[in-house]
């Protein structure tokens, strides 16, 4: 049965890492290992907590939590971007943080994106600006459109005047062209 670390089980589930101590100590959610040490980590079924949340997850979504638990920065952005998708974009800061950090460009795109925004917590234009320029240096695509637009005068005219509305407008319409010319550049000819 796949376990996954409480840290995880919080994000998936939305429940407190509080909540899941007292179903673990009430016996509603067994541990499944500890990992030896003082900086072990505590593992749950992912069945048992996807069942005391009352969440759902495809196959496919299931392979996605395994694979970001497990530290693959592809599988913690991709998780971050559902996180999203599910309206709790205060935990998909924290799984596109530890993407980014890992050196993955996507992840440094959508965490300065959220930065910038602040969709996720507190805005942060600097450290936005920082992981935008990050993503760039990587040779990312859709980092280095962000970093010229936000550079432009359009760019410049809405972080000066903090318009959030302006600003994710601008950065749509880039994330759009980027993805849009990357299909017309990767697209089968036939």
């Amino acid at each position: 049965m796949p376990a996954i670390s409480l840290n995880t089980a919080a994000a998936i589930s939305g429940l407190t890492k509080r909540t899941l101590w007292r179903y673990i100590r009430d016996g509603k959610l067994n541990t499944n290992r500890e990992s030896g040490g003082g900086g072990g980590r505590t593992y749950v079924a992912l069945a048992d907590v996807l069942a005391l949340a009352d969440v759902a997850l495809t196959p496919e979504d299931e392979a996605l939590v395994l694979a970001a638990d497990g530290d693959d920065p592809a599988a913690q952005c991709d998780l971050a971007l559902w996180l999203l998708e599910a309206g709790r974009a205060g935990a998909a800061r924290e799984w596109l943080t530890r993407a980014a950090r890992a050196g993955y460009a996507d992840a440094m795109c959508y965490l300065g994106r959220d930065l910038l925004e602040g969709q996720g917590g507190a805005r942060d234009e600097a450290a936005g600006m920082l992981w935008l320029s990050q993503a760039a240096a990587r040779h990312s695509p859709l980092g280095q459109a962000l970093v010229e637009a936000l550079h432009s005068a359009q760019g410049q005219q809405a972080r000066a005047g903090d318009d959030v509305a302006a600003l994710k407008r601008l950065l749509d319409d880039v994330e759009r062209q980027v993805i849009l010319r990357v299909l017309r550049e990767t697209a089968d000819p036939i």
